[in-house]
């Protein structure tokens, strides 16, 4: 088969491209060549934002299956149907799990979760759910992937586009330019060789929803030529979710690494006030829909995920994020537990 990939070149693009490879089929990336990790695959270098300029170079290549994983904004979803309108290509769109009002709401500190989170639960009640964050950049204020993922699914009512949408969890792994965000934290205190973790009593019971790179790019994969995904909507993720603490003893586990844990209010260790009594985080993702339609099964197993996903922080210790300032831990520690005997002495 012959493959595109849009944006083939970080993280989830660039494994979904080794996997197909590892299929023996034929994979063309679009990108803006300035990643050359992947310069052994043939490429058609442009900008996303200009996609329909390369309309007549993209069709004339006769694509099987089109894979989008860089599609943020409504020109994105336009653009996109507009290319492939009427074609009988397969075309495969990557969404995120920040679609919707549950993390939207974590992340502006309401809880607003009525877990597990399935395609049906409520979207973003905020267009263009980023233009209040500087995290996103310049496109922050068009970027919307429910209003990028209704362009598609009208095309599809309409029977103009063969599309599946997948939305993705926090996905962690090799590669990830996220360590700081997901467990950079916990594994540079395990490479440190620190036995004390410092966490909020909030943070210690955080419960998100992951997923594994490798496992990711292969249930995506695993939709090709499958009629039965071709007009749905998908959440991807792991079958179990689990707190933070736990995710620091598993990787304290496989490392050999003993973690000696210290809970502390919320307000010790986030001196902004907005976080003073602020609800608690969880974004659990039901996956089951895809796994039932389609019979996919992880290859990976979790044990083997943590492993290679330390040992690239291993090989890569420069990936995981700030240092942490363990004096100040410490002078942290010790005040904190001198004012807790003070205050129990009489009791």
């Amino acid at each position: 088969m012959k493959v595109l990939i849009i944006g083939g070149t970080r993280f989830i693009g660039k494994e979904i491209a080794r996997q197909i490879v590892k299929r023996g089929d034929d994979v063309t990336l679009f990108n803006r060549g300035k990643t050359d990790d992947l310069s052994s695959l043939k490429s058609i270098h442009g900008n996303v934002d200009n996609l329909l300029s390369f309309k007549d170079k993209i069709l004339d290549e006769k694509f099987d299956i089109v894979i989008h994983c860089i599609a943020y904004t409504e020109k994105h979803g336009e653009d996109f149907v507009e290319l492939f309108k009427d074609s009988k290509t397969q075309t495969i769109v990557l969404s995120s799990c920040d679609c919707y009002e549950a993390f939207q709401g974590l992340n502006r500190q309401k809880d607003k979760a009525e877990v597990p989170i399935r395609e049906s639960s409520s979207l973003s009640s905020m267009k263009y759910y980023w233009s209040d964050s500087s995290a996103k950049g310049d496109r922050a204020s068009k970027y919307d992937k429910n209003l990028m993922t209704d362009i598609l699914m009208k095309a599809f009512s309409r029977k103009e586009l063969n599309v599946t949408v997948f939305r993705l969890p926090m996905v962690y792994g090799p590669g990830d330019y996220q360590y700081p965000g997901r467990h950079g934290a916990i594994i540079k205190r395990i490479l440190d060789g620190k036995e004390d973790i410092v966490l909020s009593d909030r943070e210690q019971c955080q419960v998100y929803t992951y997923g594994y790179i490798e496992n990711v790019a292969a249930a995506i994969v695993h939709s090709f030529n499958q009629s039965i995904c071709n007009g749905k909507i998908y959440n991807i993720g792991e079958d179990y979710s689990r707190s933070r603490r736990k995710w620091a003893e598993e990787y304290g586990k496989i490392s050999d690494h003993h973690f000696k844990f210290h809970i502390l209010p919320e307000e010790l260790i986030r001196k902004d006030s907005s976080f003073r009594n602020a609800p608690p985080q969880h974004l659990i993702i039901d996956s089951s829909r895809y796994k039932r339609d389609t019979g996919f099964v992880n290859p990976i197993s979790f044990e083997e995920a943590l492993e290679k996903t330390f040992k690239f922080a291993k090989n890569n210790p420069n990936i995981l994020g700030d240092n942490i300032d363990y004096d100040k831990e410490k002078k942290l520690l010790a005040n904190y537990y001198s004012l807790i005997d003070e205050l129990y002495k009489d009791f």
